[in-house]
């Protein structure tokens, strides 16, 4: 039986690295509405996986409805699920309203703020956590602005595409055209240059183009 070319659209977005034998420099976590991923976050630092957390969102088109800058929500939703973890451990990046921005700013603030933690500095390696559908486009825009800094991308273990759906569906988001334009996205994005370059596999934009026609049937 073929498989739903949505569910092979997630998995390939979606696809993760294994967890590091070794502690990484820092977790950084890309803000959206879902408050699973800082507990995710803050999961990872309880294994000793690095010993700084960054959060980084303000309001944008992932903000749904927490009612304030993401990362502030994240911190939040992580003293709630994790409250013994330092306050001194998280640093928040709240004005940024894309990918590219979270980077950039977080670069920023780092440089100027926490210049011992800067990227390339004291921060050599990461683990990017991010919602499934977003995880490739996070990994090609970090390629593209800290090509220099390896980054490990991880989302929660148990989130699916039914998962998924489901929890976009609730915020009145219609997932199936949300992967289609995130493969739109990682499409233009690198002909812009706005991200690295990663040739889209023909099984993926055929189940690309599938869905887009059935978004756009009248």
């Amino acid at each position: 039986m073929k498989r739903p070319a949505a569910e092979e659209i997630f998995d390939y977005l979606a696809a993760t690295d294994p967890l590091p034998d070794t502690p990484v420099d820092a977790i950084v976590g890309f803000g959206t509405f879902d408050l699973g991923l800082p507990r995710l976050c803050g999961d990872l630092y309880q294994r000793g996986c690095a010993p700084w957390l960054i959060f980084t969102g303000g309001i944008g088109a992932g903000t749904a409805d927490l009612g304030q800058p993401e990362a502030d929500a994240w911190r939040t939703e992580l003293k709630r699920s994790h409250p013994h973890i330092p306050a001194e451990c998280l640093i928040l990046e709240n004005r940024s309203t894309n990918t590219a921005e979270n980077i950039r700013f977080t670069a920023e603030l780092l440089q100027r703020d926490h210049p011992a933690r800067a990227f390339g500095a004291g921060i050599r390696r990461v683990i990017g956590v991010a919602s499934p559908s977003r995880l490739r486009r996070v990994a090609l825009t970090w390629r593209k602005l800290q090509p220099t800094v390896p980054l490990l991308r991880m989302r929660p273990p148990a989130a699916t595409y039914a998962t998924e759906q489901a929890l976009y569906t609730a915020k009145g988001f219609d997932y199936d055209a949300h992967l289609a334009g995130e493969i739109e996205r990682i499409i233009d994005y690198a002909e812009r240059g706005w991200t690295a370059r990663e040739p889209l596999p023909a099984l993926i934009a055929a189940a690309y183009r599938e869905i887009r026609d059935g978004v756009n049937k009248p």
